[in-house]
This record gives structure tokens, C-alpha cells and sequence, in this order.
């Protein structure tokens, strides 16, 4: 029986009138190159190269079974071809740059829309960027909105910083303060409180105090680090406590009765959240925003 590889052979054979170079373009011996021919001569019953001083030269019977062959054969490669960039397509590992405390509010229950991700955990804005802009990864969500040449944006995203806490929180006097729109009895109320914090540094507690109070350095003392928004809310539901975190991350909590509101002041804007990616990542960038919105009307349905 005739083996399609002989065919392929017979085609490098051909367009190069050289065993050598066409064992280089198939990655195959020069013996082996010479093996198949020799068994192809042998299936069609005609010799169809002779061996010259350098190379080969095509008989007659080798140019009329090219003329029979070589289009079919074109035509099975061009499939083969498109078959394997599609199948190479489909299966492109992506990797999306998020910070662990968002990770939950974006991606959590929304994997399956994507066949191959890769999640890479990074805090930092500016280091999401450049990862973004040197191609390291292929998409980020962060907090700040880009505008470069090479970097596609959408905002995803709004929501303010809230402080939230255990349902025993006593805030019996902290709701007379706020009626009064007394800030600095607000204030000292908060300070007296166990407060816990996903990052050493407090940057939400700094940014609530700095809009809230016009204070850069709030008199608070942390009493638990725990370095994972979603595991800090989680931790909270079981001790008593408050903490300053996103409206989006608590909402949850907030709906079940595991964690109450404290305070929304109105004194404190919207943090915005922005998809970006590089230009050459147009499709997945597209992917990623249509699965963001189309599961957020699912959410309001």
C-alpha cells in the first residue's frame, strides 16, 4: 500500500533535485529520504530519478506523477496547515495580570468561559502596566485608566470604598455622630475599633481618612493583617471587627447578613477599575469584556 509520506517526499525530492536537501527540509536522514523513493519507484513500477553529480534529475515518469499529485498534495498541506493554527488558536494559554483582592469580584464562578488562563497575582498598578506593555502577560485589570498607543482600556468597573464590619459591631453611637455629621466624634469612634487590614501599609484605610477626614495619617491601629481582601472579609464574618474595603468585594457578605455596612460617606468617590491589554491581544481583550459584561447583566436579571 502507498504511504502519503512517500508522496511528500517525492515533492521535496523534486523541488530540490537533492535527497540532502530535502531530508534538511523534512527532518528526515538522507538514507531514509533514499529508502522511500526506492519504495515508491518500486510501487509505481518506473524509476524516477537518476542520480547525477549533484543531485538527482526527474525522469519523465517523475514529471507526470508530479503533474497528477502536486495539487492535491498542496491542497491536503493547506488544510493541515489551517487546521493546526486553529487547534494552536484555540488552545494559546492566556494569562491575566489581578490583584489578589479583586481576583473573587472579577473571575470567581467565571473560569469556564475561558478553554486555557493563567492567573498572575500582582498588586502593584504601575507593574501590571508594564507587564501589559512589554507583553509578559496578555491582559490586567487595575485602577487607573491608560492611554498609550499600544494599550487597549475599557473601564469595568465602579465602586466606592465602604467601611463594613462583624453584625456585632455595636455603631449605636457612630449613627448619632453621622446624623450630627459630627466628623471628628466619627473619627474618634472609628479609632477605638478593632480594624483589620489586607496590606501592612493601609492604603485604603490612608485614602478613606485623607477623603473622609482630610487626614493623611489616621490614628489607627491595626490589629490583623490578613494579605487577601476576599480571605480578610471572609475572617470578619467570624470576629468582631470593621475594615475599609470595596463596596463590590463586600457586597456579597453584606446581601447574606454576614457582614454589615458601618458607613458610606458620600465624601468618598468612586474607585474605577480598568481592563487593558496590549493592541495584539485585540481578540482576548474582547473576550475578556464581553464575559465581564454579559455576566454582570446576568447578575441584574
Amino acid at each position: 500500500m502507498v504511504s502519503l509520506e512517500w508522496y511528500r517526499t517525492f515533492k521535496a525530492v523534486y523541488k530540490h533535485g537533492n535527497y540532502s536537501k530535502a531530508a534538511e527540509e523534512l527532518f528526515m536522514s538522507q538514507p531514509a529520504v533514499s529508502n522511500q523513493m526506492s519504495m515508491l519507484e518500486a510501487y509505481v513500477g518506473h524509476k524516477l530519478f537518476l542520480r547525477k553529480s549533484k543531485g538527482v534529475e526527474a525522469t519523465e515518469n517523475a514529471k507526470f506523477l508530479n503533474n497528477l499529485i502536486i495539487e492535491s498534495l498542496d491542497t491536503l498541506e493547506e488544510v493541515e496547515s489551517m487546521y493546526s493554527q486553529r487547534v494552536k488558536k484555540e488552545e494559546k494559554l492566556y494569562v491575566l495580570g489581578i490583584s489578589e483582592h479583586l481576583y473573587n469580584s472579577f473571575l470567581t464562578n467565571k473560569l469556564t468561559s475561558f478553554k486555557h488562563l493563567s492567573i498572575r497575582f500582582e498588586e502593584r498598578n504601575e507593574e501590571l502596566f508594564d507587564l501589559v506593555n512589554q507583553q509578559e502577560i496578555d491582559a490586567a485589570i487595575i485602577h487607573q485608566e491608560v492611554e498609550t498607543f499600544d494599550t487597549l482600556s475599557h473601564k469595568m468597573l465602579s465602586s466606592p470604598l465602604v467601611i463594613v464590619g462583624h453584625p456585632d459591631v455595636d455603631t449605636t453611637e457612630l449613627d448619632q455622630h453621622i446624623k450630627n455629621e459630627d466628623l471628628r466624634k466619627t473619627q474618634h469612634w472609628l479609632e477605638q475599633q478593632i480594624w483589620f487590614s489586607h496590606m501592612s501599609t493601609n492604603p485604603f484605610i490612608k485614602l478613606f481618612w485623607l477623603h473622609c477626614f482630610n487626614k493623611r495619617r489616621p490614628k489607627v491601629f491595626t490589629n490583623y493583617t490578613i494579605p487577601n481582601e476576599y480571605f480578610m472579609l471572609q475572617e470578619l464574618t467570624k470576629t468582631e471587627g470593621i475594615c475599609v474595603t470595596l463596596l463590590e468585594n463586600a457586597k456579597e457578605f453584606l446581601k447574606n447578613g454576614t457582614l454589615k455596612l458601618i458607613w458610606q460617606s458620600v465624601l468618598y468617590p468612586e474607585r474605577n477599575y480598568f481592563l487593558i491589554a496590549h493592541k495584539k491581544q485585540k481578540s482576548f481583550f474582547e473576550l475578556l469584556k464581553n464575559t465581564f459584561q454579559n455576566n454582570e447583566a446576568n447578575q441584574e436579571i
